[in-house]
């Protein structure tokens, strides 16, 4: 029996299937505003947040939140993060059905980092 060459791993990833590109609507944008509007207003999650990032990050997510202007803004943001990324797990909606994990700290720093960078190439 003949074994394959090894392949590395652009070769591997060049034959594996596309994801699909989320398309949002505006009800999605809103939702999405929603979501991160409510993350940023539970205390019991960013005080977790500020354990496991420390609380010098939950500050500066707060900051970052607090400059991103009005819902509709929040909203096209995240959508420019979620498809420029190709990080459907970025989005508040996917954050807020994880609060209990510490991996949804880390996501939400993430999204309003690259959100406070497209909001500065606009």
């Amino acid at each position: 029996m003949a074994s394959e060459p090894a392949r590395d791993f652009s070769e591997i990833a060049a034959d594996m299937p596309d994801e699909e590109e989320i398309v949002f609507d505006n009800a999605m944008r809103e939702a999405d505003a929603d979501a991160l509007s409510k993350l940023m207003q539970d205390t019991a999650f960013l005080g977790r947040c500020g354990q496991c990032l420390g609380t010098d990050k939950v500050a500066e997510l707060q900051n970052i939140h607090g400059g991103l202007g009005p819902p509709s803004n929040v909203g096209k943001l995240v959508e420019a993060v979620v498809s420029k990324y190709g990080a459907p797990h970025l989005r508040p909606t996917e954050i807020d059905g994880r609060v209990d994990n510490d991996t949804a700290c880390f996501s939400l720093l993430n999204l309003l980092r690259y959100a406070a960078n497209e909001q500065k190439t606009e």
